[in-house]
């Protein structure tokens, strides 16, 4: 969001009219580029932004691999003490600095998937991940706090899944207070497995069986090379439907976000490994023009509505 939210105004304008809610980039090399400095000017402005069109934000991460780190967290060979320090600190002076505009935080970001240095070098898993949710609701105790992770491109990767409510379990019986489990839904069309929504479904209910919330994310549905998917952005409009009526049905799924907004600007086109130039997975065009993804979101929301009239 920072670079988009400085330059495209399109971008701005569609976020704006078209979102309650946005994400908030807030990691720890962007927020708390030196040991004594803090920068908050991009936060600043996202708050500022949302405020005046009555959105709250969802800053992400907290807490996440090395390269989201600035390059002093690089230079210490980190004991447990001066570890905790750094993030309890790093952690309770950006939430607090966010406020109530920040509705909710991502406070850790795939902890199964990523090994999380130094955090989860210095800390075991559990250990690094409950304090780190307590120190965030030391800071603000009304914010929902959401540990995050993916579970594959092809729908919810059942073991994954498993391992996530084993941690979400041993992290609580530490004290940490998650309030929510964060779901990546970042799916491609021609890998996706038939029964990928009843593994959603069943995401659902394991959350709601917990106690957890469920936030989404990171939705966006990679549709294809040319001519691998029949009809494939109609295949595309169906997957948001399914998904965000899976989430409006479960009364766990609380918040709904897409990876992006546009074409213009997606994961597929850019990441390092595997790029995908051909990837539009976003409900927006080039041109921020709706796609049918869009209307499949607006169709699963009206039916929703219709249903609990």
């Amino acid at each position: 969001m920072p670079m988009l939210f400085r330059q495209d105004a399109e971008f701005r304008d569609t976020l704006g009219r078209e979102y309650n809610s946005a994400e908030s980039v807030t990691m720890f090399k962007l927020v708390h580029p030196q040991k004594d400095r803090y920068n908050f000017t991009e936060m600043d402005q996202e708050a500022a932004f949302a405020r005046e069109r009555g959105m709250t934000l969802f800053g992400a991460p907290l807490i996440y691999k090395p390269a989201s780190l600035p390059d002093w967290m690089h230079s210490f060979f980190w004991t447990e003490h001066g570890l905790d320090g750094v993030m309890r600190d790093h952690i309770q002076n950006v939430v607090r600095h966010g406020g109530n505009v920040f509705s909710a935080w991502e406070v850790v970001n795939e902890p199964l998937t990523t090994e999380n240095r130094p955090f989860g070098t210095t800390f075991n898993t559990e250990e690094y991940t409950a304090r780190a949710f307590r120190y965030a609701r030391e800071a603000n105790p009304n914010a929902v706090l959401v540990l995050n992770q993916s579970f594959g491109r092809s729908g919810v990767e059942p073991g994954l899944a498993n391992r996530f409510f084993d941690l979400v379990s041993r992290v609580k019986a530490k004290g940490g207070p998650i309030d929510a489990a964060g779901i990546e839904m970042h799916l491609e069309l021609p890998t996706l497995r038939p029964n990928y929504l009843d593994e959603f479904r069943e995401f659902l209910d394991r959350c709601h069986r917990a106690g957890l919330q469920v936030y989404i994310t990171e939705m966006d549905a990679y549709q294809g090379s040319p001519g691998e998917v029949p009809d494939p952005f109609e295949r595309q409009k169906t997957v948001y439907h399914d998904v965000m009526a899976a989430c409006l049905a479960s009364p766990a799924c609380k918040a709904f976000y897409t990876w992006g907004i546009s074409d213009a600007h997606n994961m597929y086109q850019t990441r390092p490994r595997d790029p995908r130039p051909d990837a539009k997975p976003l409900p927006f065009d080039e041109h921020y023009r709706k796609k049918p993804a869009y209307y499949g979101m607006q169709q699963a929301l009206e039916e929703s509505v219709a249903k609990n009239r």
